[in-house]
């Protein structure tokens, strides 16, 4: 029986329209300009890399490889 061992699930990158939001760490922040722009640019990078959007808060989305 093999093991999976290693990282299966992790945040790509977040998606905001909050300027002044800063992460430190390995987590690169797109900003958008209004939230029609937030919905376009998560679901794009979503669909680029496989993953996943959730959503964090009404102005913050972050996607999500699981």
């Amino acid at each position: 029986m093999g093991m999976n061992v290693g990282i299966n699930e992790f945040a790509l990158a977040i998606v905001t329209t909050d300027k002044n939001m800063q992460v430190s760490g390995g987590c690169p922040i797109f900003y958008a300009n209004d939230n029609k722009d937030l919905q376009k640019q998560a679901m794009l990078m979503a669909k680029c890399v496989g993953g996943m959007v959730h959503a964090m808060n009404n102005q913050t989305l972050i996607v999500v490889k699981h």
